[in-house]
């Protein structure tokens, strides 16, 4: 059997503070708020989705294998992510960016830079996860 995989359905990423990861993903990246089940968002970023919840609606449930709560702990399914990546439509669009998240209270870690496969910025969001915007040209 050969496995098909249609694409990503949706990104999972935990916060501590729900109403700052509101503000970052709906007002700051302009992402649009599709389902809010209270500690539970689910923003549409283009074709793709991003489940935004607190530690207590990531862990302790059993559709992930656990019944009590774990709090934090690795051993027992809590998961961490490296970082979250959005596409860049064109280089000059990764600097504006880069500009605008600052404004809005993130960070950046690298860049804006040109890199052997195109333009790319690091920044840790408000909430503390670490994203990344990239223009990707196979050709560069």
């Amino acid at each position: 059997m050969k496995v098909k995989i249609g694409g990503l359905n949706h990104l999972g990423l935990v916060v501590e503070d729900i109403a700052t990861a509101r503000r970052w993903f709906q007002d700051a990246l302009g992402l649009t708020l599709v389902q809010d089940r209270g500690e539970l968002l689910f923003f549409q970023a283009g074709r793709d989705v991003i489940a935004i919840k607190t530690a207590r609606m990531a862990v302790s449930k059993p559709e992930h294998g656990l019944e009590v709560d774990t709090a934090h702990k690795a051993k027992d399914g809590w998961q961490s992510l490296d970082h979250y990546g959005f596409f860049a439509p064109d280089p000059a669009e990764v600097d504006a960016f880069a500009a605008h998240i600052q404004k809005h209270g993130a960070r950046l870690l690298k860049g804006p830079y040109d890199r052997s496969d195109g333009r790319s910025v690091y920044f840790q969001d408000p909430c503390g996860n670490v994203g990344e915007y990239f223009y990707y040209s196979p050709n560069a």
